[in-house]
């Protein structure tokens, strides 16, 4: 078996090849570069030819999730490789490529993009694919909790080797306890041969990561002081909506729950899709109010916002900035809070993913409310990882143990796994350069 790794060492875009011994190959993730702030990133690899390169003739391309990093280069792959990913990740790359078919730049590139998600495969959670003439690659995918919603961790078994790629991950987040749950059941630890993991946050802090439930109990420390609260957060992390949602119905003062169309449908998409699963993502405590872009039909819910407050799901766009406007007009600036609940690198100059757009979407928003968290200077700051804190990263490669190699990828080139300190006999397992062991050959490739 051959294992090459293409871009291992950056965050976004990295690519994971597997080939068995009879030929058989398949790909994990096809992601494109993590733009440089406002600029897109210069990717090599986002061409046609550049794909139909790298995959030709690959029984298969799987994705972990969702997020732009790792799936977004879906649309150069043939139309005669496989491409499979979760039915509920890929109904909301719909949803979104849907909604920006309606801008006339994006439209050509969006219905192509809608197009080739027709044909993807999806998963089932826990079951087996085959791939080859011989079926000498079997995935199965594990689901896993990632700030993107039905991310999935991949067992590959091939030449009697079995390799786990955890794709992103985290424990903190309100289902993290599954992925023990899944070694346990599986019989995954100890019988593993290599260990291919995400190590975004090695080198980043070594400070305790806020679980979700901690996330959501700020949440609603602010909606007890301020009758009016913003938030901007991802609008496809069920985690984050959940504990928005949550917060805001657990108020003593009953206060709208306020949203855009395209995230009322991803709250109720998300809720189909865990529906009987467990208590989360239900979204069943109070109704999401809809603001609608034709302002003529806001007239009531304005009403209610205005005397009863709100809790609203902001995105940086040109429309929300419009309603943000015409909202703070009645807002006390002193009842009034703004909420960033996402990567503070992309509103603070001189990060590598500073995004001057963004950064002056919330301008508005600073200056019309008042935080209320203790630290907090120019507006509450509310977020966690969606990558595995260096403990968890620690726990679980000593509780799946494998026993070849430990690959590390998804991490800043400067970060050195070494540091996560693991104990002795796993540590001299980590492979970061090519090297032919226990009869499987793995290269690098950083092109």
């Amino acid at each position: 078996m051959r294992i090459t790794l293409h871009r291992p060492h950056q965050i976004g875009g990295c690519i994971t090849e597997i080939e068995s011994n009879a030929g058989t190959r398949i790909f994990i993730d096809l992601g494109h570069l993590l733009p440089d702030g406002d600029k897109p990133s210069d990717d090599k690899l986002a061409t046609k030819d550049a794909i139909d390169k790298l995959t030709a003739g690959a029984a298969a391309i799987l994705y972990t999730h969702n997020h732009g990093d790792h799936v977004e280069l879906f649309n150069l792959v043939d139309e005669s490789t496989p491409q499979y990913i979760g039915n509920l990740a890929a109904d909301l790359m719909g949803r979104k490529y849907q909604r920006l078919s309606c801008l006339d730049d994006q439209h050509e590139e969006c219905m192509d993009r809608l197009m080739k998600l027709e044909n993807f495969h999806f998963y089932r959670a826990g079951k087996p694919l085959y791939f080859g003439k011989r079926k000498d690659i079997t995935v199965t995918p594990f689901y896993v909790s990632h700030s993107a919603t039905d991310s999935y961790m991949l067992k590959i078994q091939c030449d009697g080797k079995t390799v786990i790629h955890t794709g992103d991950f985290r424990e903190h987040g309100y289902l993290g306890d599954g992925l023990r749950k899944v070694i346990d059941k599986f019989h995954i630890a100890g019988n593993v041969d290599v260990l291919i993991v995400e190590g975004t946050n090695v080198g980043q802090t070594n400070k305790p990561v806020m679980s979700e439930k901690e996330i959501c109990d700020c949440f609603k420390e602010i909606m007890a002081k301020r009758k009016n609260v913003f938030v901007l957060c991802s609008s496809q992390d069920a985690d984050r909506l959940e504990s928005v949602y949550q917060a805001n119905y657990s108020t003593e003062l009953w206060r709208p729950f306020v949203c855009d169309s395209f995230q009322a449908e991803t709250i109720k998409r998300i809720s189909r899709k865990y529906k009987g699963l467990g208590p989360y993502y239900q979204f069943n405590k109070g109704k999401a109010y809809i603001y609608d872009y034709d302002p003529t039909k806001n007239k009531g819910l304005m009403n209610k916002m205005k005397k009863c407050g709100f809790t609203m799901l902001i995105r940086s766009s040109d429309k929300f900035a419009e309603w943000i406007d015409d909202i703070l007009k009645f807002c006390n600036r002193e009842e009034t809070s703004f909420v960033y609940s996402m990567y503070r690198g992309y509103v603070e100059k001189g990060s590598g993913g500073y995004n001057e757009k963004t950064d002056a979407f919330i301008q508005p928003l600073v200056a019309g409310s008042t935080p209320c968290l203790k630290g907090s200077k120019r507006y509450d700051y509310n977020h966690t990882s969606g990558h595995a804190s260096i403990q968890s990263l620690k726990e679980i490669c000593e509780l799946i143990g494998p026993k070849t190699a430990i690959i590390p990828i998804h991490h800043s080139p400067d970060a050195d796994f070494h540091t996560v300190g693991l104990r002795k006999d796993l540590d001299d397992k980590i492979v970061e350069a090519e090297t032919v062991i226990d009869g499987i050959t793995i290269t690098f490739n950083k092109a």
